[in-house]
């Protein structure tokens, strides 16, 4: 029985991937790599900044640059680029408070906490998520299963109560190596790519009570 619902954050509430590649495109430009669209989808869709600028500085063999000031420096700038240009999902918004008088909530992001916390801030949501997971609680993120199964530790529930809402691939095997149920959501990738999730759905009017206890 499904008594806790994770939601991903990027893609599934915030319609942000855009400036997150946009923010992260910059810095590397700052130090003369030119990061494209389909390098960033490859490498950083759904993973932390720590793990995909890792891979990407070892695949490329960048030498240029200080990692962690380029992802304090991307970090810092999607703060700014998001003030003013914040766009939430069609319907998730009520969705969240609407589950959060049955189910316990959680977000579990692998953004950092900084930008996690302006968005939940700004949307004025954090108070309906028992719990927040960022980049900066696990060691091992997306598509690992630590930051799930960390969310499950801090709610004290089992992974098989849990549905996860995800977009990206390496969410949906996070959420599926950690033991529970995915619902995926076709907002940043096909549908093709999300073929792991438990169901794959293209808008939140289909997710009602009914729907989750289908699980």
């Amino acid at each position: 029985m499904i008594t806790t619902v994770i939601f991903d954050m990027n893609g599934v509430i915030t319609d942000d991937e855009e400036i997150h590649e946009i923010a992260t495109k910059e810095v590397f430009e700052d130090i003369g790599f030119d990061l494209t669209s389909e390098k960033y989808r490859e490498f950083c869709l759904g993973r932390t900044d720590l793990a995909s600028f890792k891979d990407l500085f070892v695949a490329f063999g960048i030498k240029e640059g200080n990692m962690e000031s380029l992802i304090a420096k991307k970090s810092q700038r999607y703060q700014i680029l998001i003030q003013n240009n914040l766009k939430v999902y069609p319907g998730v918004l009520d969705l969240i408070i609407s589950l959060s008088k049955k189910y316990t909530l959680a977000l579990t992001s692998s953004s950092t906490f900084d930008e996690v916390y302006t968005v939940v801030n700004q949307l004025d949501i954090k108070h309906l998520f028992k719990t927040i997971v960022t980049s900066r609680d696990v060691k091992y993120g997306k598509p690992m299963p630590e930051p799930y199964l960390l969310t499950a530790e801090r709610l004290e529930v089992n992974p098989e109560n849990c549905l996860v809402i995800e977009d990206s691939e390496n969410g949906v095997k996070s959420a599926k190596s950690a033991g529970m149920k995915c619902v995926a959501i076709s907002n940043t990738e096909q549908p093709s790519r999300l073929i792991k999730a438990d169901q794959i759905i293209d808008n939140y009017d289909i997710i009602t009570d009914k729907f989750i206890q289908y699980f």
